[in-house]
């Protein structure tokens, strides 16, 4: 039977009496797509979502980008909002809050933190990386791993990546991998912050590892996985013991000629790891989402046909990926001489423009979810 006016009017009368503590606790245990829903149900609830104080108990979705840039032939790091250009920044950089440690370059971010960098010729180069919370303002100076040798110049030529899950633990990890004289991954350091310590683990495999930095790590069911230009998909524990291989959907699907690809680029779609293949001939873009660590675990989420022809038709074929967002079908990238963000709503098959990043020479943007319970100590 259909709710009847009087029952309406009822239920809405009841939802009016809820105070503001008990309407946030109750949004707190939705997942972030129906969280998002929730702001169109009144300007009252629209406001409580967005207030500040309530962004520690209510779950948060992909909020902006570290955009890296270059002036005057300096490296240079800033925010940008997911949304509206003219929305006040979440998070402003140079990051005051860290003394000495204002000008570091953003490495990763993983579940609201993020992995630094001090810039060459600092004082506080020696300890190689920070690990910080930009929305709460703490963080850590992580020690020196030992596998740097002599040479403080050569930190860079070291791929890290961050592994934290706040939902799991409150202690996050850095992946510092470290190649031999071929150029290919001879083990890992991996920091602890339970421990404070890193430990050096020997690869796994059996044979060479390639890492293939341009596409970034995702850290899921306690594991790191990473793409490698041998078209695989490595998954890696927190302690170093397990190298576990997962076939790729290109395996899977014996594509043929991989001269015309690239190795996946990895992220986080609703709660799975999601690995993004482009043929470079066709420009064709296929969404597989691994539900299952089987075999035959990946599912072909969507395949769009000639992307690089629906997202920047007017311009040059150019794009540069950047994720997936992770709560809703929109693909994120970078077009055009002036460094457009762009979102294709793979749903509707629309292009929707972002925010112009008003540069000619942004370098990479890494994705970043805000975290605003406390999880670090500061260090100082």
């Amino acid at each position: 039977m259909a709710e009847q006016p009087r029952d309406k009017m009822a239920n809405t009368a009841a939802a009016t009496g809820l105070t503001d503590d008990l309407v946030v606790d109750i949004l707190s245990r939705l997942p972030v797509k129906s969280l998002c829903r929730c702001k169109c149900v009144s300007p009252h609830w629209r406001d409580l979502i967005s207030d500040p104080d309530h962004h520690r108990h209510l779950p948060q979705t992909l909020a902006g980008f570290f955009c890296k840039d270059f002036n005057n032939g300096r490296e240079v790091w800033r925010f940008a909002n997911l949304g509206e250009a003219r929305r006040p920044l979440l998070i402003s950089t140079p990051f005051t809050f860290m003394p000495g440690y204002e000008d570091v370059a953003v490495v990763d971010a993983c579940n609201g933190l993020l992995l630094c960098r001090p810039p060459k010729g600092s004082q506080h180069h020696i300890s190689r990386y920070v690990v910080c919370n930009p929305v709460t303002k703490s963080w850590v100076v992580l020690p020196d791993s030992g596998s740097h040798g002599d040479d403080a110049e050569d930190d860079e030529s070291f791929v890290a990546r961050l592994g934290f899950d706040p939902a799991v633990s409150p202690h996050f990890y850095v992946f510092e991998f470290v190649e031999n004289s071929y150029g290919t991954v001879a083990g890992v350091e991996i920091y602890s912050s339970e421990a404070g310590a890193w430990s050096y683990k020997e690869s796994q495999r059996n044979y060479e590892t390639d890492l293939f930095e341009f596409s970034p790590s995702v850290f899921v069911n306690g594991f790191l996985h990473f793409s490698t230009i041998q078209f695989e998909v490595v998954a890696l524990d927190v302690e170093g013991e397990s190298w576990w291989v997962l076939p790729t959907p290109e395996d899977a699907d014996d594509v043929g000629d991989r001269d015309n690809w690239d190795p996946g680029f990895l992220g986080r779609y609703q709660g799975h790891l999601c690995y993004m293949t482009l043929c470079y001939n066709e420009r064709d873009l296929s969404v597989w989402v691994l539900e299952d660590y089987d075999v035959d675990g990946w599912v072909l989420k969507v395949t769009v046909w000639q992307l690089a022809e629906k997202i920047s038709p007017r311009e040059s074929n150019y794009y540069q990926l950047i994720t997936i967002h992770p709560d809703c079908n929109w693909i994120l990238y970078v077009t055009g001489l002036e460094s457009m963000l762009m979102a294709y709503d793979m749903d509707h098959d629309e292009v929707h423009v972002i925010q112009n990043l008003g540069s000619r020479s942004v370098m990479s943007c890494i994705p970043y979810v805000p975290l605003y319970g406390k999880s670090l100590t500061d260090g100082n």
